[in-house]
């Protein structure tokens, strides 16, 4: 019996039954009963006895870690064949490679030679190009750093208390009677560190057999030979993979930002002013600023009583009708019995003061001020400070009222002007009219200013948010979910082979560019058709299920290899040729037999190359083959 297995590549689960009893769609190259099956029998004969299919499934995910534990299985499996001393052959398509490179290291490492491999053959494989993490540390997986970590707390509990005691020429508390004390501490401290250290470092050493260069070598003696790799020049996922590290994928525009935090400029004033309403040390900064810079300059005790005075029958005057009238001192006055003599009498005094004292208005506004802000029923507020002590809302909004009304006014010229007429006139204009133009350009200033702050914020932000989901997208197409390793970009050949052989010939490759170029056209007309059932469709169709209902991925090279007759012959031709194999006589009879047999001799006798798939300058094509693979990553199923 000689055994041919078949290992799939990423997303290719096993073909479902249509739930509604219709004819099962066709099944997929690796398993039972399907076209690429069924010729493998027809074209191959077992030298001894009959030939043997066994599909490999695994979970299929874009997954490092599943790659390597489908790998670890399929070493079991060939290890059952071995100890049956049967002759078998290996295919991968895909990552389905990835998962033969890895079994076939796992073996290296175990020094298995695996005699009865027969020849294992890529289709399209991109392997992963990895580096390693330089520190054990950032290798380790979450349990093995935190159980690392607890190791040295001992270490670090003695270092800190050496540094503690040397630097702050505390007493020592031990050592100082047997100074070799410390040396022991030390050493004792250290031990679990150590210890646990060389554990995981070993543990370490186990898991990454690929960068041992022993294993290495072991595994390019034994299986570099019996290789074969195959796959279309224009390959989507390794032309895509290796050139993934130099893509610049743009997902955010430097100005993506710009419009959004621009928009706060529509509420700052309004924001300011109301964390300034609600902020309590705010509102008495202001109102011991406007006390003590402006009203307390101006401020004059003999003025301010002779003012309270005239206030006084200022009062008596406008609200005497010949009854007793409390003033605001709260003393009984009689109002005099000629309003109007009391009238003229008032203005006197008041021109008299205003010539004693030229800077009357703005004592007076001091007095003003003092008595709605710092006083309450005639008495000075707690602690001398703004009544509330800037809690009190009705104040708060009154003071800052009286900033952009009274004291804007003031500010702006009111006090310059002689006719009281006119400055009241000026104290009603400049609240009505000029506030408004003050705090439009004050808003423009800020606008401009928030504009500039949102550019950069949005070009540094867009810098970083690309890096980071270029990095996520790229480690997401890579499938690089292992601990202690970084993908770097991808081979056409496993890490440990040296040289890699040249891709499909010319004749065969151009064949299955013309089967992926037919099925592409297909689908665009399909999905051309489609566009308005997509639009008003209920429910509205998502962007993957759009994609899996109207595209095959056939329209992919990379997918297309086994829909095409001479490239299953030509791996039946690979296969009939090794030992244990042998071609049937209605392969033989074919017409494509001496044809594949000319495409494959070109493979193998061609010199192998170092070069890489990176190493050349990205094209069109090799664009398009990015975007296949950055759009892969995204997908649930092929």
């Amino acid at each position: 019996m000689a055994t041919i297995i078949a290992v799939h590549g990423t997303f290719a689960g096993p073909t479902a039954a249509n739930p509604d009893g219709s004819p099962p769609p066709e099944l997929q190259w690796w398993e039972k009963g399907s076209v690429f099956e069924k010729e493998m029998h027809d074209f191959i004969d077992a030298r001894d006895g009959e030939l043997n299919f066994v599909p490999f499934p695994w979970a299929g995910d874009n997954s490092e870690t599943q790659r390597r534990d489908a790998g670890e299985r399929l070493t079991r499996f060939m290890r059952e064949l071995e100890a049956k001393s049967e002759p078998y052959c290996l295919i991968g398509h895909s990552h389905g490679g990835s998962i033969l490179s890895d079994a076939l290291l796992e073996s290296a490492a175990r020094k298995r030679p695996l005699a009865n491999l027969k020849r294992w053959i890529t289709v399209g494989t991109p392997f992963l190009k990895l580096r390693k993490e330089v520190f054990l540390l950032t290798r380790l997986s979450l349990m093995r750093k935190v159980i690392f970590v607890a190791s040295m707390m001992l270490l670090l509990m003695f270092i800190v208390y050496v540094l503690a005691t040397q630097l702050g020429n505390e007493r020592t508390l031990f050592g100082n009677t047997f100074p070799r004390v410390w040396i022991a501490t030390g050493v004792l401290a250290s031990l679990p560190a150590l210890t646990f250290y060389i554990v995981l470092h070993w543990l370490d050493s186990r898991s990454l057999l690929s960068y041992h260069s022993r294993i290495t070598r072991r595994a390019k003696n034994n299986f570099g030979a019996r290789w074969l790799p195959l796959s279309h020049p224009e390959d989507e996922a390794i032309q895509g993979l290796a050139l993934l590290p130099d893509a610049r994928l743009e997902f955010f525009d430097k100005s993506f930002a710009v419009s959004s935090i621009t928009l706060l400029s529509v509420i700052t004033l309004p924001m300011i002013y109301f964390l300034i309403l609600f902020s309590p040390p705010a509102m008495v900064g202001i109102a011991e600023w406007l006390k003590t810079e402006i009203y307390d300059a101006n401020a004059s005790p003999e003025a301010e009583a002779a003012l309270a005075a005239l206030r006084n029958q200022l009062v008596v005057a406008r609200k005497g009708d010949g009854q007793e009238v409390t003033t605001e001192s709260g003393a009984p006055v009689q109002p005099p019995q000629d309003r109007k003599a009391a009238w003229q009498q008032y203005r006197e005094k008041r021109e008299a003061l205003e010539a004693q004292y030229p800077n009357l208005d703005a004592i007076e506004r001091g007095i003003r001020f003092k008595r709605r802000f710092f006083e309450a029923g005639g008495q000075p507020c707690p602690s001398g400070t703004l009544c509330g002590g800037g809690h009190d809302l009705s104040i708060n909004s009154g003071l800052l009222l009286h900033v952009v009304t009274d004291e804007l006014s003031w500010a702006l010229g009111a006090a310059d002007l002689q006719d009281r007429r006119k400055r009241w006139f000026w104290s009603l204009f400049v609240p009505a009219i000029i506030v408004p133009a003050i705090l439009g350009v004050v808003a423009l200033l800020l606008m401009v200013v928030i504009q500039a702050l949102a550019t950069f914020i949005s070009a540094v932000a867009s810098k970083f948010l690309n890096g980071i989901t270029n990095a996520e997208v790229k480690r997401a197409a890579y499938g690089n979910d292992t601990a202690g390793e970084v993908a770097i970009g991808a081979l056409d050949r496993p890490m440990w082979v040296e040289k890699s052989l040249p891709r499909l010939p010319a004749a065969v490759a151009d064949i299955i560019t013309d089967y992926s170029n037919a099925a592409a056209s297909l689908s665009i007309a399909k999905f051309r058709r489609a566009i308005g059932q997509i639009r008003f469709a209920v429910p509205s169709h998502t962007a993957d299920t759009a994609i899996s209902t109207y595209f095959t991925w056939k329209e992919l090279v990379h997918a297309s290899y086994f829909d095409v007759p001479e490239f299953r012959k030509l791996i039946a031709q690979a296969i009939s040729r090794s030992e244990g194999f042998a071609p049937s006589e209605r392969f033989t009879a074919d017409p494509d037999f001496t044809r594949t047999a000319e495409w494959l001799s070109e493979i193998e006798n061609a010199p192998g190359t170092t070069d890489e798939p990176s190493d050349r300058d990205p094209g069109p094509k090799d664009s398009k083959a990015v975007a296949a693979v950055v759009g892969s990553t995204v997908k649930a199923s092929p």
